[in-house]
């Protein structure tokens, strides 16, 4: 049993060096340290906190724990808002600072939509090319006909024929590759196949989980999607497409709608059904900001409309952690402060407690009320004063990729404390 303790404790003492190492490379850089010339922000706040749980994202860590020391195991995280996600900047800065932590740690690019067909605008990350008539529908729509997942917005075609061409490494800084696809749409008569270079691949519809599935003979970067109608009178319509590879690691996958608000997501049919496809074991809630802009802000409204959400959540998913994110500080119109976020903190705080979620409080960590007047000054946010502009976000994404790593950080700590009691 010794021995036992011994191996285990040796894997967590090389993943604290690691870790150390880790740590020590960032502050050479642009990482952490460099980012505390912003006397605003409160580095000292900047932590995933779970008002009621001593466990935290002790299941999360461990898996990591886990591909790093052993090579096994695939973590998949879900990250859903709005237009702060769409965009995909802070995000993507997340995915790929983990996936780079060690060889085994890029599990590969998971779930897109390909916003192009959309007519809106898209992440950078990915490219999209498609040929055809597309119809888009998005889940801020208050009347539609169309039937929506986890990914808030669906694209619609009748032509006879119709192709959508991705390349999923338009950021050369990580690179994806991929064995397995996975199309999210509605069950249809059209005929769906995949072409890499010459090769034609057909694959299989899961009715339960809401996608065909298709399995490739190598690892690629590239792909086209064929959709063929069988007959005259159907419609071919796509809701999302997840890319996946046989290796260990992490699978970060971020949706986002511009606009979304809490019953956006409430009124998307196929939320649960998508959820259970992807199956994360952890998911992050970055919605609110669309529903503090207005002066009749509904604190019952909200609670009510949060308790759903998770509530539907986890139900699909009872074992997973979650994290709500506070929205940033902002202003109603260009030009007043905004107090609403100030009531959702109160609120998502008591959510949090009761639900036994953490919270990444970015709307203290910023500087709390008013404090989107410091960013703006410096060159951190649009002219709106709600969205930052591209280095806002990439700000905001080391300072939660950096809170991610701080608990990590606490769980090797106690993890090697542990063994060195028991040895």
């Amino acid at each position: 049993m010794k021995n036992i303790l011994c191996r285990k404790g040796n894997l967590i003492v090389f993943i604290v060096l690691y870790l150390n190492i880790l740590w020590a490379d960032g502050q050479q850089s642009d990482y952490f340290l460099d980012n505390r010339r912003y006397s605003f922000i409160q580095y000292d706040s900047n932590l995933i906190r779970f008002p009621a749980s001593k466990a935290g994202l002790e299941r999360v860590y461990l898996s990591i724990d886990s591909i790093i020391a052993r090579g096994k195991g695939k973590v998949e995280i879900l990250h859903i808002g709005g237009s702060h996600i769409q965009t995909d900047i802070y995000t993507h800065l997340f995915r790929k600072r983990i996936q780079s932590m060690s060889p085994d740690m890029n599990g590969g690019r998971g779930l897109i939509f390909p916003y192009r067909l959309a007519r809106t605008n898209s992440p950078l990350n990915f490219s999209v090319d498609y040929e055809g008539n597309w119809v888009y529908c998005k889940n801020t729509r208050r009347q539609r006909s169309c039937r929506l997942g986890i990914t808030g917005y669906s694209v619609t075609t009748n032509d006879s024929v119709a192709k959508i061409t991705i390349d999923i490494n338009k950021d050369n800084s990580v690179h994806y590759t991929f064995n397995s696809i996975r199309i999210f749409h509605d069950p249809t008569s059209y005929q769906l196949s995949i072409k890499i270079y010459d090769t034609v691949i057909y694959g299989s519809y899961y009715d339960s989980l809401g996608y065909t599935l298709f399995y490739l003979d190598d690892f690629y970067d590239v792909f086209e999607l064929e959709i063929c109608r069988d007959t005259i009178n159907d419609s071919f319509m796509l809701q999302g497409i997840s890319f996946y590879n046989d290796g260990p690691g992490v699978v970060y996958n971020s949706v986002g709608v511009n606009g979304a608000m809490l019953d956006s997501y409430l009124k998307s049919e196929l939320y649960k059904k998508h959820l259970k496809a992807l199956d994360p074991e952890l998911v992050i809630f970055s919605i609110g900001t669309n529903d503090a802009y207005t002066r009749h802000f509904d604190k019952e409204k909200f609670r009510k409309e949060y308790m759903q959400l998770l509530d539907s959540t986890l139900a699909v998913v009872p074992g997973a952690d979650i994290i709500i994110t506070i929205p940033n500080d902002s202003y109603l119109y260009k030009r007043y402060v905004n107090h609403n976020t100030e009531k959702m903190r109160e609120i998502i705080y008591h959510l949090a407690y009761k639900y036994h979620c953490g919270i990444w409080d970015f709307y203290s960590i910023m500087g709390g009320l008013n404090s989107v007047k410091a960013w703006y000054s410096l060159n951190l946010m649009k002219y709106d004063k709600i969205h930052f502009n591209r280095n806002g976000y990439l700000l905001k994404g080391e300072l939660f990729f950096s809170a991610f790593l701080k608990g990590w950080e606490k769980h090797l700590t106690d993890t090697q404390a542990e063994f060195s009691e028991n040895d």
